[in-house]
């Protein structure tokens, strides 16, 4: 019995696509031109060959992918082996409907222009041998596109675990330290402080997405600052100036947090009188922009820890995004300014 496939392991492109369309006409007319232009001689009717041309090839491709988005629903219940045969079945169906069409329509109006000394089955095996290479080649294509994806996919998925296994055990180390110093002298505080970080990693823990709602990333971004209030105390001001993010719009989980735990350690902690930590987010054209600012350490160590937090954070973003999401980092009179762009991702969009 075949083995079901799921939506995203199907090796098929999604023809239903207007830009799958648009890429098969183009193709089509390609394919039209090389077809037109292969005979050596010279001959008048070459243009209009190629009009005719044309309109045989558009037919075969439009239909051809008429026909396998229409099935899609129904090959996703089986596996890919099955789908490339059905797949190339029907594609060869296709031309064989096509080519009977166009021989009736050319030998009932007498048109002549193609097949002026060809019968009715050296045309029907001439377009079918052609059709069958080509359906052939393109169907192997997608196949080989698809695996090549499939193991991407899983490349990213298993770098992006390592860069967030380098983050959680950091962010941990740092908080049992704020909890560490205030034991003896402050040990109500430091009981509370202790009930919120197993409560932020109850969150973390409860279930490893590699992307989490919006508003769960910045309720556990706010329980972090609280813990380190308790901490810095009066060193530390936060001010929030968040404008119409959707709640549920995607992003890869512990983002936040480690801009912020960067902000703390490089730019407030360092400093005597400590600092305020700006952060302003808004949603523009389907983007999350969200920047950061701070005051910058003069000192040279907490700048390159800087860096290597800021470029670990990028490589993230380049594994879920793929080059449509940035951070940009520049410093302005003394004040360290981070601005974030995302995309807007829902939870369907989701999987890598």
């Amino acid at each position: 019995m075949p083995i079901k496939n799921t939506k995203n392991s199907l090796f098929l492109p999604n023809f239903c696509d207007l830009k799958m369309v648009f890429a098969v006409v183009i193709i089509g007319e390609l394919l039209a031109f090389i077809l037109t232009l292969a005979p050596l001689s010279i001959e008048q009717q070459r243009w209009n060959d190629l009009a005719l041309i044309s309109l045989f090839i558009q037919w075969n491709g439009l239909l051809g992918s008429s026909s396998l988005c229409i099935l899609r629903p129904f090959f996703v219940n089986y596996s890919n082996q099955f789908v490339a045969t059905a797949s190339y079945l029907v594609l060869l169906l296709v031309i064989i409907f096509v080519s009977e069409l166009s021989f009736f329509i050319i030998d009932y109006y007498q048109l002549g222009l193609i097949i002026p000394s060809t019968t009715h089955w050296e045309f029907l095996l001439h377009n079918l041998l052609i059709g069958s290479i080509i359906s052939a080649l393109a169907l192997r294509y997608f196949y080989i596109q698809h695996q090549w994806r499939m193991k991407v996919q899983m490349q990213s998925k298993t770098k992006l675990q390592l860069l967030q296994a380098r983050i959680r055990p950091h962010f941990l180390f740092n908080s049992m330290n704020t909890i560490a110093s205030l034991t003896r002298t402050k040990p109500q505080d430091a009981e509370r402080i202790t009930e919120d970080l197993a409560e932020l990693f109850r969150m973390l823990l409860k279930e490893q997405k590699e992307l989490i709602p919006w508003s769960e990333e910045l309720t556990l971004s706010k329980r972090y600052l609280d813990i380190e209030k308790q901490r810095l105390r009066e060193r530390l001001s936060v001010e929030w100036s968040i404008e119409n993010i959707p709640d549920e719009m995607m992003v890869p989980a512990l983002l936040l947090q480690p801009l912020l735990e960067n902000a703390i350690f490089h730019g407030i902690e360092p400093e005597i009188n400590g600092g305020i930590i700006n952060i302003k987010g808004e949603f523009v054209h389907k983007q999350l922009i969200l920047s950061i600012e701070n005051n910058n350490s003069k000192n040279p160590a907490h700048r390159k820890g800087n860096k290597m937090a800021l470029d670990n954070i990028r490589e993230r973003l380049e594994v879920f995004y793929q080059g449509r999401a940035s951070i940009n980092c520049e410093e302005i009179n003394g004040v360290f300014l981070t601005v974030l762009k995302l995309p807007y991702l829902h939870d369907s969009e989701s999987s890598l």
